[in-house]
């Protein structure tokens, strides 16, 4: 052999050497870059399900929060509808004899119930996190609690007319005549009542059965 071939093959050598480094440094780099890239998601894979681990955990105390507002309400309610259906009773002449507490009584509408729990469930989006039918049945009860205060505020409303009239009028308000025009109001009020507690009742009986909760 010649040194042209004996040149020759050293630099076929050379060059087999440097692709073999070359292909070698290419799947390494593959490699690495692969590693970086599966890690990465893994990270924001952890990352999301960490995230929406918290927000289930979060929805599910805003349900606690809602089931415990749903039970004052209910307390509430119960104590306010038994006055006024007794009130309604009183004023319709349905008892045998009124004693004196019923004719001191008052209709009271319950415009102390309250929805700031389910409200901060809403504007919070925590909401998103819980099942549709739960979050469903919940707006029903809080849209029939909305219609009750509403009409309450409006029955309050009238009935201070009436008595700002007659003090503008300078004459005591004709309690025969106030009865026969706001019972029928007081009865529509005390109906919502009664369906707004049964509600209540089967809301309650939801979460006590273990049915409100996140998904």
């Amino acid at each position: 052999m010649n040194s042209t071939d004996e040149s020759s093959e050293v630099s076929t050598a050379n060059v087999n050497g440097r692709k073999s480094r070359t292909e070698w440094s290419f799947k390494a780099l593959t490699i690495e870059v692969m590693s970086i890239v599966v890690g990465v998601l893994l990270a924001l894979g952890l990352s999301e399900w960490s995230e929406e681990r918290r927000y289930l955990e979060q929805a599910q105390i805003g349900l606690d929060n809602i089931a415990s507002e749903i039970r004052l309400n209910h307390q509430l309610l119960t104590a306010i509808h038994d006055n006024n259906t007794a009130t309604i009773a009183a004023m319709g002449g349905e008892q045998d004899s009124e004693s004196s507490a019923d004719t001191e009584r008052n209709f009271t509408p319950g415009l102390q119930l309250r929805e700031t729990a389910w409200e901060a469930f809403l504007t919070t989006g925590l909401s998103n996190y819980a099942n549709y039918d739960q979050v469903l049945a919940l707006s029903q009860l809080y849209d029939i609690q909305d219609i009750y205060k509403q009409t309450g505020t409006q029955l309050i409303a009238a009935s201070m007319t009436v008595s700002a009239y007659a003090a503008v009028r300078e004459t005591d308000v004709d309690n025969d005549h106030f009865k026969k025009q706001f019972v029928g109001y007081f009865k529509l009020l005390s109906n919502i009542e009664a369906q707004l507690l049964l509600a209540y009742d089967s809301t309650m009986t939801d979460f006590d059965g273990g049915n409100q909760s996140v998904d």
